[in-house]
């Protein structure tokens, strides 16, 4: 899938890893993909830079993806954001939920999966912003 304006994700994850196999997968789909390892800056990257979509781990060492999640719904209350975590609560998933998350994703899961949530995602944002 190419993108004519790039769509921009930022993906967080505090193992640099697993954000950079994701990016790399959204970059191979005609995303632009950025990956950080810490919730800090990616407050600071979400307030200065323009993004389109927002996929965070729940559980890092400096902001967690609750947080995260928080932030980006009061910068920007359409951006889409998918939490995903390797340590699946029930608790977890009913609050990111109820704080605006479009997903809440169980490691480990399948990239193919994660990138059809995203366009999802990025396909109900645009629906959204076409409605209004």
């Amino acid at each position: 899938m190419s993108h004519e304006a790039a769509v921009r994700i930022l993906v967080v994850d505090d193992e640099l890893e697993m954000a950079a196999v994701i990016a790399d997968e959204l970059g191979d789909r005609g995303y632009s993909a950025v990956a950080i390892r810490s919730g800090r800056e990616a407050i600071e990257r979400l307030r200065h830079e323009p993004f389109d979509a927002l996929v965070t781990d729940l559980r890092m060492p400096d902001v967690d993806g609750l947080r995260l999640l928080r932030v980006s719904r009061a910068l920007d209350p359409s951006r889409p954001v998918i939490v995903m975590t390797g340590h699946g609560a029930i608790d977890t998933a009913l609050e990111a939920a109820g704080q605006g998350a479009f997903h809440y994703l169980t490691k480990p899961f399948s990239l193919t999966h994660l990138v059809e949530l995203i366009e999802s995602a990025l396909h109900a944002h645009d629906a959204e912003k076409k409605a209004l």
